[in-house]
């Protein structure tokens, strides 16, 4: 049974992987804090939504199909960890030619997102 602030921690980021999968860079982008921090591994890759606006605009529009799945979940309080599966195709018909399992841990603060960090 997850609390109050878990059912909050995973439905944000439902609705992220749902915009994600959509495509959907404004609803996407509606799921992060202004100031959030996007790492790999230990290694600060961008900060702030415009620079998530600019960098997955940008994947949102030049793939035909992107889908993400969370295999495996782990939720305590404001983190949320997830073993997805991401596929992805270039081709007109939208045939996965690009499939990759990662490790995203999240944290929410305020009810957005503020955190990702991507292992694997």
């Amino acid at each position: 049974m997850h609390t109050e602030i878990e059912q909050a921690t995973i439905a944000i980021v439902d609705r992220q992987l749902e915009a994600y999968n959509n495509q959907d860079i404004d609803a996407f982008a509606a799921t992060y804090s202004d100031d959030v921090e996007i790492y790999q591994s230990q290694t600060l890759v961008f900060k702030g939504k415009d620079a998530l606006i600019e960098r997955y605009g940008k994947k949102f529009a030049s793939l035909s199909y992107l889908h993400a799945t969370s295999l495996k979940r782990i939720v305590h309080e404001y983190f949320l960890i997830d073993h997805e599966l991401a596929e992805s195709s270039t081709l007109p018909s939208k045939e996965v030619d690009n499939s990759i399992k990662v490790i995203a841990a999240y944290e929410v603060q305020d009810g957005l997102i503020c955190k990702v960090t991507f292992m694997g």
